[in-house]
């Protein structure tokens, strides 16, 4: 226990400041205690985690083991739950192994949640001592992360008591006290205070904390053994809140392992709760009078309950999640030709291949341009319209080749290095073809609503305009397949042409407003935004033009062209 500890020390008549101080302190330390204590244990176990998982079997039980360990390993089921939703993602793990993984990793919770529970801060400062003179002594990779793991445990038992002792003075305000206390007879109170559980889950990103803070109220009777359950119920429900942010991108695959990982969990709390009188019982009956043993019990109960209840419906519950949060059934015809993430290739050729999809991506966002430009000037609704379905193809082979070219992280290589240039490059005709889709359809079907025609000479030098806009957007197409810096050059230069051009003709277009020519007049808006469209796709050309030099170690040939703010299209 550390020094100056006195947890029958009733002088203090109020909470104060150093109270707080104490309890966030001691909380900072058992979180930085925790991550020190993974790093360490992912140390031990060779960085070999993911490929691990990523070969599992589709078997329950094996998937179940493998889930139990790498939660314990990475000392926390959020950590989990995230590197899981990315491994489906990248499509290593399939939702019915995932699923098995995940629901290990309840049980693996429960191995750190019964260490902790052990009250050993007299000898923590020993075990940070250690871990120190080992670190200074360790050559080896497997001494340096032994000596993290004790750190990282040494600092979780310094850190409980403190909590403990900055939360005790709360025992003096008797109205509160009172709420904890009814926290296990009261269901508004349970209810509310799971969300709060909840809540504090998310901040800390460990469900770990929310126990230890329970350990540290129910060692001083400030709740209940059975409202303790409110903080487990509540850690285990905020569980799918941070891979759920993980998985915001578009791919589907990791969405629906957090769709099965709040079902799965939710399912054990709604089954659970009306049971909890008896999950008390058989907690507090292995656990004696001890009040935090006897809530990591209850902590260990409800998840290997959790896991038993849904382990037998493993594949009914997957095939509704499927149903729920189907993936895309079928490519639209064309999105892709060259490239197949399921059989993925040695990485010089799956880069290869990623260059002529990219190429042939950019050919139709190319293509697409001058199809909008033309639909606009005819007041073609429905070729618009096209213009805007073409895009979604377009879309769809983003998504693939982007998370084709994912997989070509980690250690730096020629091919990661080029898998980042690429994904850089396909960003730039993603955005390039959103603003034909969306900004200069958009400006298409207002012309149309308005029954106008573009001024004769304006249609003239806007369609020699977008021609020239085209086949800059081509050569710069072409840097994708041979990043060469001679040619990037050319395309920042002509990005400076293309701009001048554009100023001279916005100013014979004011001349003729100013001369009074209707059609000028009346489509002046959409004349002058549609220049600022082609702009922007000229800038996007740039943009990969700015990548090869990047690479190539040469200054971009067109500052004054970066002047211009680039948006996303409405």
């Amino acid at each position: 226990m550390p020094p100056g500890f006195d947890y029958n020390n009733s002088s203090m008549d109020a909470f104060t400041f150093g109270d707080a101080a104490r309890a966030v302190g001691g909380l900072a330390l058992f979180l930085l205690g925790v991550r020190q204590a993974a790093d360490g244990l992912k140390g031990l176990a060779g960085g070999r985690l993911r490929i691990v998982l990523s070969i599992v079997t589709s078997r329950r039980l094996p998937a179940l083991f493998a889930g139990t360990a790498s939660t314990f390993l990475l000392q926390s089921s959020t950590a989990s739950a995230v590197m899981l939703a990315g491994l489906c993602d990248v499509g290593l793990l399939s939702l019915r192994q995932a699923a098995g993984v995940a629901l290990g990793g309840c049980l693996g919770s429960t191995l750190t949640v019964q260490l902790i529970a052990f009250d050993i801060s007299t000898f923590a400062l020993l075990g940070v001592a250690a871990g120190l003179a080992l670190a200074a002594l360790a050559k080896h990779r497997v001494g340096r992360s032994f000596a993290g793991v004790l750190i990282g445990f040494g600092l979780i038992f310094y850190g409980m008591p403190l909590i403990r002792e900055g939360l005790e003075p709360l025992r003096n305000y008797p109205a509160l006290e009172n709420v904890l206390i009814r926290l296990g007879t009261n269901p508004g109170y349970f209810v509310l205070a799971v969300l709060v559980a909840a809540l504090f889950t998310v901040i800390t990103q460990s469900s770990t904390a929310t126990l230890a803070v329970a350990f540290g109220l129910a060692r001083d009777g400030l709740i209940t053994v059975p409202g303790a359950l409110t903080f487990i119920f509540g850690a285990h429900l905020a569980t799918f809140v941070a891979p759920l942010i993980a998985t915001s991108g578009p791919a589907r695959q990791g969405k629906q392992m957090v769709l099965f990982v709040f079902g799965a969990r939710a399912a054990g709390v709604v089954v659970f709760a009306p049971l909890a009188v008896y999950i008390t019982r058989l907690a507090q009956a292995i656990a004696g009078h001890d009040a935090a043993r006897a809530v990591a019990w209850q902590h260990t109960i409800f998840n290997v309950a959790n896991v038993l209840l849904v382990l037998p419906f493993l594949g009914i519950a997957t095939a509704a999640v499927q149903k729920l949060l189907p993936l895309r059934e079928r490519l639209p015809e064309g999105a892709i030709k060259y490239i197949d993430p399921k059989f993925p290739d040695p990485p010089s050729i799956a880069i290869e291949k990623a260059r002529k999809e990219i190429h042939r991506m950019g050919l139709r966002v190319a293509d697409n341009l001058l199809e909008a430009v033309a639909a606009v000037e005819a007041n073609d609704a429905d070729a618009l319209r096209k213009v805007a379905d073409a895009d979604d193809v377009t879309d769809v082979a983003y998504e693939i080749v982007s998370d084709y070219l994912a997989g070509f992280g980690g250690e730096p290589s020629a091919e990661s290095r080029a898998g980042t240039d690429l994904l850089h490059m396909l960003k730039d005709i993603e955005y390039a073809g959103d603003i034909i889709s969306k900004d200069i359809v958009s400006l298409g079907l207002k012309k149309e609503a308005m029954g106008r025609d573009l001024s004769i000479e304006g249609g003239g030098l806007l369609r020699d305009y977008a021609r020239k806009v085209k086949q800059n957007f081509v050569d710069a197409l072409g840097l994708v397949l041979e990043p060469e810096a001679e040619p990037a050059a050319a395309i920042m230069k002509n990005e400076a042409d293309l701009n001048a051009r554009r100023w001279t003709m916005h100013e014979k277009h004011l001349e003729q407003v100013r001369r009074g020519v209707a059609d000028a007049h009346e489509t002046s808006a959409i004349y002058t935004d549609m220049l600022a469209a082609l702009q922007h796709v000229t800038r996007c050309a740039a943009e990969i033009a700015e990548t090869v030099l990047h690479r190539h170690g040469t200054a971009s040939a067109s500052k004054g062209a970066k002047a211009q703010t680039r948006r996303r299209p409405s």
